[in-house]
């Protein structure tokens, strides 16, 4: 019956220890790092543009980090694209164009524009094309098929590289809605393995499994909203620099440097070296720690209502589920990061390329799930050799009422089993929460005993109402049988008389 207010829930602990590193693994695949800087709303509106393609079901991809010249900012369904967002349609349309030339400079490009202006562009495109300014193209009606219509204003690519207001707060519900998805997917699967693997059946586990996940997964979208958030503001980008000169020291040895590449190739899906993997790495540390930090504040975020205002548990236990929670999750990011790493590896050297990424994938969740549950549970067995959980507390008074309790009803063994089944049901965490905040402050210290007997005891009346009904037999059957044990005994008396004489 002792079943812990702590947070000692396996199923959700899974899941938990992963939520931090997948988010900033998907927030790492952005260009989020780059909204602060001066044109920082051009690489938010390739991302919202990219995310909007990717939900009409096409196959959009953001490519152009790596800064190649005159390359494209994205490919959609194999068309390059090049976007440009400025003030105007005019200096939009300009800075397409080579200022020395005046030639267009993305040859085999679609131009993508803001879509306040695109009209505008549209217009502006075709008098280029009458200029000649356009090489291979000279009918100025291909300006409708070369100028693409993004989906965000110029306006609303500039309020979704900043923090704090309503577009970039639905551009980051969007995107955390694919991610949470994933997460949640990724949790129920793995729990419903637990669930079957400790005796639960097909229907248990798949209902343990959907809660578990819908929990997890609500969590990983208010983190991954949270941490986009304060991504975007200088604090963080401060972090990158702080993050790179600690990367930058680990990269000063083979072993370290080793490390920083493996990292780098898990997480991208290829081979990265020298300076693009030391700049990788040190912004998925920051990411890492910023959602590390705000998915701790999240699942903590409930057991701190129940200690300042609700009095469900005590601030002792508030700060015992804190550092569990905050080992587990810190534990399955660097199990993550190392499991990237090994992986990638691994993967290299059995298929180059997609192996890479695959590794990568896997060795993150394998390594995130094994550190991370292990710092978990490892934490909270070191927290428990000092301080009880609130449980422990009540557990006393539970047995010591439910044991009176079967006295007081003259219970059978079978009936015992059947109470003791239905209280381990009834006891969890929830319950043990309503027990604590209704006899905590009492002044009266029979209180916990009272709410033990007011729950359990209309059970021990229901199972002493199933017993058969006792019928006493007549009294000649009575006077009849004890008349019976008389004359037995006087029998046996005069036997005993007469082998004593005879000996």
């Amino acid at each position: 019956m002792d079943k812990s207010i702590s947070k000692d829930n396996n199923e959700g602990t899974i899941g938990e220890v992963l939520s931090a590193p997948l988010t900033a693994e998907s927030l790492e695949k952005t260009q989020i790092s780059k909204y602060h800087t001066k044109g920082g709303h051009g690489f938010a509106a390739e991302d919202a543009n990219n995310l909007a393609d990717r939900f009409r079901g096409k196959n959009a991809e953001v490519v152009g980090k790596s800064n190649e010249l005159n390359g494209p900012d994205r490919i959609v369904n194999g068309t390059p694209v090049q976007s440009k967002h400025f003030r105007t349609p005019t200096e939009t349309v300009a800075a397409a164009f080579d200022p020395k030339t005046g030639n267009f400079r993305y040859a085999g490009q679609v131009l993508e524009v803001p879509k306040d202006q695109y009209e505008t562009c549209v217009h502006l495109m075709r008098d280029r094309i009458a200029q000649g300014k356009v090489p291979g193209i000279t009918n100025p009606a291909d300006a409708e098929r070369l100028v693409k219509s993004g989906t965000v204003t110029y306006k609303q690519a500039r309020n979704i590289a900043r923090a704090g207001n309503v577009d970039s707060l639905l551009y980051d519900a969007k995107t955390q809605a694919v991610i949470s998805t994933a997460t949640f997917g990724l949790s129920f699967v793995i729990n419903f393995a637990w669930n079957l693997w400790n005796g639960k059946n097909m229907k248990e586990a798949v209902k343990a499994s959907l809660e578990t996940g819908l929990g997890i997964g609500a969590n990983s979208f208010i983190t991954g909203v949270v941490a986009s958030q304060l991504l975007r503001t200088r604090v963080a980008a401060i972090g990158v620099v702080s993050a790179r000169n600690g990367v930058k020291a680990a990269s000063s040895t083979r072993i370290g440097r080793q490390a920083v590449h493996r990292v780098a190739a898990g997480s991208l899906g290829k081979p990265v070296y020298g300076a693009a993997a030391t700049n990788h790495v040190s912004k998925l540390l920051r990411t890492n720690a910023v959602t590390s930090a705000v998915t701790v504040a999240v699942i903590t975020a409930p057991d701190f209502y129940r200690a300042a205002f609700d009095n469900s548990i005590s601030w002792k236990q508030f700060s015992k589920n804190l550092s569990v929670n905050a080992a587990g999750v810190v534990s399955g990011v660097g199990g993550w990061m190392a499991g990237t790493g090994i992986g990638a590896t691994i993967g290299t050297a059995i298929m180059p390329g997609v192996g890479t990424t695959i590794g990568g994938i896997v060795g993150g969740i394998v390594g995130g799930l094994a550190v991370g549950t292990g710092g978990h549970f490892a934490t909270k067995a070191a927290i428990d050799m000092v301080v009880d959980d609130d449980s422990k507390c009540l557990a006393g008074a539970i047995e010591k009422e439910v044991q009176l309790l079967a006295f007081e009803y003259l219970l059978t063994e079978d009936e015992i089993e059947y109470i003791v089944s239905e209280i381990k049901n009834t006891v969890e965490q929830k319950w043990l929460r309503r027990m604590y905040k209704a006899t905590n402050k009492s002044d009266n210290e029979d209180a916990p005993s009272e709410f033990v007997r007011a729950a359990f005891e209309p059970q021990f009346e229901a199972v002493t109402q199933k017993r058969h009904n006792v019928t006493l037999p007549a009294p000649e059957e009575i006077e009849k049988e004890v008349l019976r044990l008389v004359e037995k005994i006087d029998t046996n008396d005069n036997h005993d008389g007469l082998n004593q004489a005879a000996s």
